[in-house]
């Protein structure tokens, strides 16, 4: 890889196409903030770069206690549905007083997230709370009682292939970077597993048709042999298994090259990937703007605001 190359990411395309503005402070500006001698507003890009959204969050708790399941249970040691659900609480209290008290500056890991409701001094009641308890232990819950967990428990140990917290490939020569939760291959076989606690969204068969070409390629499977799976966790679980057909894959390409060719175009040197503020606009939607990590650095964010909940609990007797 070039120092300093310009690689592509399916969070990056959707970032740059909700505003330029916000991709330019996530993966430029926030970087300046690395140097002892940064001016502060790249200090605090950052921190901000760093910030998470309660669902977001809540979604990433159970893809770790999913991760603990399968661990435990290559061990040896299957936990119960209690003792998932459980590990999801654990997790979700820990989070959120490590949020609550900033733990975060001292320690810059997914174990100390910085949630935007606290940074922003954003007030989160009962029923918001109780949603986001519902949707993490609901999703957990149907996860441990699901077929898919059954199918994966009774393949061999053998047949689970090893998952990079980040992985990368190329398509056309784009250095792209993904990140995939769980595949088994048998033989020459292979199926790729997602979790997922939001809906189905539009890009989702793009990733889909990503991961069967990296692993495809990683694991010298035919494409055609690889089947995909986007495991929808909540309000009931959704899994079906499928194959990428080559319509999905050829959308998938040109999307890719269109959304690069797109970020290219804003960069003051696509050569050494250099970019400078002005070349990336703000997306001129305050609405978003309210929930945007940024908007205490940008000065559209300045005029939004983030929607408040009735204070009343929170999560810390999750």
């Amino acid at each position: 890889m070039a120092r300093n190359e310009l690689s592509w990411s399916l969070s990056k395309a959707r970032i740059f196409e909700e505003c330029p503005r916000r991709y330019y402070y996530q993966y430029y500006f926030s970087h300046v903030g690395y140097a002892p001698d940064a001016p502060e507003e790249a200090k605090l890009a950052l921190e901000m770069r760093r910030i998470k959204g309660l669902d977001m969050w809540v979604g990433e708790v159970v893809h770790q206690t999913i991760q603990w399941v399968l661990e435990q249970t290559q061990l040896g040691n299957r936990p119960t549905k209690q003792d998932a659900i459980g590990e999801t609480r654990r997790l979700l209290s820990e989070g959120w007083r490590c949020s609550k008290l900033q733990l975060w500056r001292q320690h810059p890991d997914d174990h100390h997230p910085n949630l935007f409701e606290h940074y922003y001094g954003v007030e989160v009641g009962q029923a918001a709370t109780d949603r986001l308890k519902n949707k993490a232990f609901t999703s957990t819950g149907n996860f441990m009682e699901s077929e898919v967990l059954e199918r994966i428990t009774s393949a061999s140990c053998d047949c689970w292939l090893p998952i990079e917290k980040f992985t990368s490939f190329r398509m056309e020569g784009i250095l792209f970077f993904l990140k995939f939760d769980f595949a088994l291959k048998d033989e020459m076989k292979l199926t790729v597993y997602d979790w997922k606690t939001g809906k189905p969204s539009r890009e989702e068969s793009r990733q889909l048709a990503c991961y069967a070409l990296y692993t495809s390629s990683k694991w010298g499977v035919p494409v055609q042999n690889v089947k995909v799976c986007a495991v929808h966790l909540q309000p009931e679980l959704d899994a079906c298994e499928r194959c990428v057909e080559e319509a999905d894959i050829e959308e998938a390409r040109a999307f890719v090259k269109q959304s690069f060719n797109a970020m290219v175009k804003c960069l003051h040197n696509p050569v050494r990937n250099i970019a400078v503020m002005e070349d990336f606009p703000m997306s001129g939607n305050l609405l978003r703007c309210g929930r945007c990590n940024f908007k205490g650095i940008c000065e559209q964010g300045a005029f939004a605001q983030a929607e408040e909940f009735p204070p009343v609990e929170d999560l810390e007797e999750a």
